[in-house]
């Protein structure tokens, strides 16, 4: 009996033995469970601090670079921030004399990140639309069109034969459309309170109206009206800008090739010869472009400015060049409320702007006035308060634009135009 006794006291021991081993291999299995994740996280947590300090340490670069060039301070091609055992290399590159692209790489622990951004120097102007009109709207002649949109705050007028081939927008509870037909190979859409006697190829969204091609569709609101693209203060900064490279009084006439610019011109300026643009030209009288007009290369893919506070007349002979850089332009601005159907126009019965070129990279802008155009053509942009085109003329713009960096003189500023991680 105690042989058997002390067997199953062994027999015992060896199951508790068996049992605390399985226990404690259980217990170090889950143990180690744990702990591998956890290990794992605080490695990936470390990555990830020493990432976003890489991120951050880059972003100070382009930062520093940036407050440099917008204050005028010195700043080397290629800058290095330290901190600690750490840096941030910074390369900035100029790109002519209108932009600047800055790459900032920022290193902490060997982990890196990368941001670039570009500076465009110059006042810029945003465009929502190729033709554009304020409450003056839109007068079709006979036989006269539009090729491309139509945006405007007052009516469009139409005629026998005038059409658009894009969309027409009229703003407002009261605004029209009349005699018009809109759309082409299928697309072009009205949108106004009341449409009368018009042909639609698209959709015709309208609240009223009649003698059309198709009913109205009631199912969308009227156009809000849209405000100018180009704010007054704006304006006085470009002349403010012409007239700090001095004043030339009384009247100026280009008879032979001249680089000019910035300069206001107390009187009237007449282009016979080549005008070269240099910067922005303020003429307080009246501008007439019978001969060339052209930018400085060093523009590059900027563009110029020739603000009038009378009327500018662009002749049928006028010859519009641009920098010799794609997305260059020059705008004709004129801040005169001409109109020359309105009885009592200050302007000899000329309208704010009279357009008989055809040039793609000449923007026209009376945002108080009215453009008129006496002959077929191709413009960029087209702003007026109001525009009438005459019988049997048409007006195109070229591939649209969104907006447009001046460069203008001391008043001009570099601006950041675009900015992303690049690694």
């Amino acid at each position: 009996m105690s042989y058997s006794g002390e067997k199953i006291r062994k027999n015992k021991g060896v199951a508790m033995l068996t049992a605390l081993l399985f226990f404690l291999s259980v217990s170090l299995i889950l143990v180690s469970g744990m702990i591998s994740p956890a290990l794992s996280e605080f490695k990936n947590s470390g990555l990830s601090l020493r990432s976003k300090q890489s991120y951050f340490l880059a972003e100070s670069g382009s930062e520093d670079a940036t407050y440099r060039i917008f204050n005028n301070k010195g700043l080397n091609s290629t800058e290095t921030i330290n901190l600690g055992l750490n840096s941030a290399s910074t390369t900035i590159t100029s790109v002519g004399n209108s932009q600047k692209e800055i790459e900032s790489l920022g290193q902490v622990s060997g982990s890196e990140r990368q941001v670039g951004l570009t500076l465009t120097y110059g006042d810029g102007a945003l465009f929502k639309y190729g033709t554009q009109a304020g409450q003056g709207g839109v007068v079709f002649k006979n036989n006269s069109y539009l090729n491309g949109n139509l945006y405007t705050n007052g009516d469009i007028v139409g005629s026998n034969g005038a059409y658009i081939t894009g969309d027409a927008y009229v703003a407002g509870g009261t605004g029209s459309i009349s005699n018009m037909r809109v759309g082409y190979g299928g697309t072009g859409n009205i949108r106004a309170h009341n449409v009368t006697d018009s042909t639609v190829t698209g959709n015709l969204y309208c609240q009223s109206g009649s003698g059309n091609n198709k009913p109205c569709d009631t199912s969308l609101p009227d156009p809000l009206p849209q405000e100018m693209p180009i704010s007054n203060s704006q304006i006085e900064d470009w002349k403010n800008d012409g007239t700090a490279g001095g004043i030339t009084a009384g009247d100026v006439i280009i008879s032979s090739p001249t680089t000019l610019g910035p300069r206001q011109i107390s009187g009237n300026l007449t282009v016979n010869s080549t005008l070269t643009i240099a910067d922005t030209i303020y003429v307080t009288g009246n501008v007439i472009i019978n001969g060339t007009v052209k930018l400085s290369s060093a523009y590059g893919a900027t563009s110029a400015i020739i603000v009038a506070d009378g009327y500018i007349i662009i002749s049928n002979g006028a010859v519009l060049q641009d920098s010799g850089t794609p997305g260059s332009y020059v705008m004709f601005l004129s801040e005169s409320d001409c109109d020359a159907s309105m009885a009592g126009s200050p302007c000899e019965e000329h309208n704010a702007i009279e357009v008989s070129n055809n040039s793609d990279i000449s923007i026209v802008n009376a945002q108080r006035g009215t453009i008129y155009f006496s002959n077929n053509a191709t413009v960029k942009e087209a702003v007026g308060n109001k525009i009438e085109l005459k019988n049997n003329v048409g007006i195109s713009y070229g591939s649209g634009i969104i907006s447009v960096d001046f460069t203008s003189g001391p008043s001009g500023s570099w601006v950041i135009s675009s900015w992303q991680e690049t690694k």
